[in-house]
């Protein structure tokens, strides 16, 4: 148990205290709107590609590309997708909020908490999560298209939508990172050093302004529907999760890695989404913003229980 619960603590703590201090900085302003904006155009657009391009390019990719991870990511989240698409006919009256709850329950916010977790349960295979975490973006994004231009008043361009996917910096960059590990390309010396400063500023950047960006007020409207996609973010779609990865014969670590990569709170980018297709803003907001103070510490207490049964690893931390 004590190891249990160490791991927790290790894992979870730190994210959980970078959060917080963003919610204190912004509060007594250390932190502006202005600083948090622009943050996260540049965690979006320079520094996390930065970081996948250089986790993916560094790393032997035949070893850190895991296929029963990335099969079980895939295969259970588009049998949860299904599965909620018939709960969300019963559960959510309003169509337009439909596409909004189901993507709010599985889009998880695996660029910046996920990895960070990742990172700091398991240094040693930041490469495969860095891997995983590309591959399922992609699985994100296109389900979140199709999902919420199924759901809306008015449809709206799936090709649109796809052409803006493939401009997407992070699309990109995990692209370009792919290209030049297969063909073994060397990039100069100050580029490399380059590219590693940028990533290191990642996390503790985007963590700072995920907690400066949180507005407690909002969640406020829509307790219903928040409460559903809360339990499914923060329960059904981790346990889906896990029993494909349990099926697949997934070992303590990578079962690990799929727990702290899925069980992470909303993306924030599931909001940019509903606010594009015009599907309730508001609502993926609030649910945005929910999860995030909910998910963390349900994921310490399932992460307690997981490592007490023997289902993933304790962290191997130093």
């Amino acid at each position: 148990m004590s190891s249990a619960l160490m791991t927790a603590v290790l894992v979870v703590a730190p994210v959980m205290c970078l959060i917080m201090a963003g919610v204190v900085f912004k509060r007594v302003k250390l932190i502006s709107d202005e600083f948090v904006d622009g943050g996260s155009k540049l965690i979006y657009n320079v520094s996390l590609p930065a970081l996948l391009f250089n986790a993916i390019y560094t790393a032997d990719f035949a070893t850190a590309a895991n296929t029963h991870l990335i099969l079980a990511s895939i295969i259970g989240t588009v049998a949860f997708v299904i599965l909620a698409m018939l709960a969300a006919r019963i559960m959510i009256t309003e169509r337009t909020d439909r596409g909004v709850v189901i993507q709010g329950a599985f889009r998880s916010n695996i660029g910046i908490v996920g990895l960070a977790l990742s990172a700091n349960a398991y240094p040693e295979y930041f490469a495969t999560a860095s891997v995983f975490m590309a591959c399922t973006t992609l699985v994100y994004n296109l389900l979140a298209v199709l999902l919420l231009n199924f759901y809306a008043d008015k449809q709206h361009s799936i090709i649109d939508n796809i052409i803006a996917l493939i401009k997407n910096p992070i699309i990109i960059s995990i692209v370009l990172a792919l290209f030049a590990s297969y063909f073994a390309i060397r990039l100069p010396e100050v580029v490399q050093i380059s590219l590693a400063y940028f990533a290191q500023l990642t996390l503790p950047l985007a963590l700072l302004c995920t907690g400066a960006s949180l507005q407690f007020y909002a969640m406020r409207a829509a307790i219903g529907a928040m409460i559903v996609t809360n339990v499914a973010k923060c329960l059904i779609y981790p346990g889906v999760i896990l029993s494909i990865g349990y099926f697949l014969g997934l070992d303590q670590i990578e079962m690990g890695i799929l727990f702290l990569m899925t069980a992470s709170p909303t993306a924030a980018a599931s909001y940019i989404m509903a606010k594009k297709t015009n599907s309730n803003p508001v609502l993926a907001a609030n649910i945005v913003v929910s999860t995030t103070i909910v998910a963390i510490p349900i994921m310490m207490i399932s992460l307690i229980i997981l490592i007490q049964y023997g289902i993933i690893a304790p962290a191997s931390v130093n």
